[in-house]
C-alpha cells in the first residue's frame, strides 16, 4: 500500500515538473535584422502574446507608439540601393512575416519578401520599415530605419 502511495506521489510530481517546463515566454522574441553583415537596430512595437503553462494560459497585450513615432528615436543605418535585410529571431523561430514602408504617419506599400529576406527600396531616401511577425501563440510588430544612398 505504501509503495502505491509513493508511486502516485512521484507520478504527480513528475506531471507538475514536466508541465512547468513547458511554459512559453512572456513576450515575443527579439528580431535581429542584418544588411550586408551589419546589425540593424530594431524596436519591438505593439504585441499580443499568449503564455501557456501547466495550470493556466495568460494573454499579454502591449500597446506601443506607431512605427513612425518609434523611429524618431532610432538611428538610420546607411545602406546601398536595393539592399536585402535578413530577419531572424533570437529564439530561432520562423514566424509568418510581412514588411511595410511607413510614409509619414501611415502605413504604405508592402515590401517584397523572400522567406525572411526583405528587399529594401532602390530609391534614395530615409525609410521607416515595419515588420509584422505572427506565431501560433501571438504576434508582434518591429520597426527599423534605413537610409538608402
Amino acid at each position: 500500500m505504501k509503495v502505491k502511495k509513493l508511486y502516485a506521489i512521484l507520478m504527480l510530481l513528475l506531471l507538475i515538473v514536466g508541465g512547468c517546463s513547458n511554459e512559453t515566454k512572456e513576450e515575443p522574441p527579439e528580431a535581429k535584422v542584418k544588411i550586408n553583415d551589419v546589425n540593424i537596430e530594431t524596436a519591438r512595437g505593439t504585441y499580443q502574446w499568449e503564455k501557456k503553462s501547466f495550470l493556466s494560459n495568460t494573454t499579454v497585450i502591449a500597446d506601443a507608439a506607431a512605427p513612425f513615432q518609434i523611429a524618431e528615436d532610432m538611428k538610420a543605418e546607411i545602406v546601398e540601393q536595393s539592399s536585402v535585410a535578413n530577419v531572424e529571431f533570437n529564439d530561432g523561430s520562423q514566424p509568418q512575416l510581412q514588411a511595410y514602408l511607413w510614409e509619414e504617419e501611415k502605413r504604405g506599400e508592402e515590401l517584397p519578401l523572400n522567406q525572411h529576406n526583405i528587399t529594401l527600396p532602390s530609391e534614395k531616401g530615409k525609410y521607416v520599415i515595419e515588420m509584422n511577425a505572427k506565431w501560433s501563440n501571438g504576434d508582434s510588430s518591429y520597426t527599423f530605419v534605413v537610409e538608402v544612398r
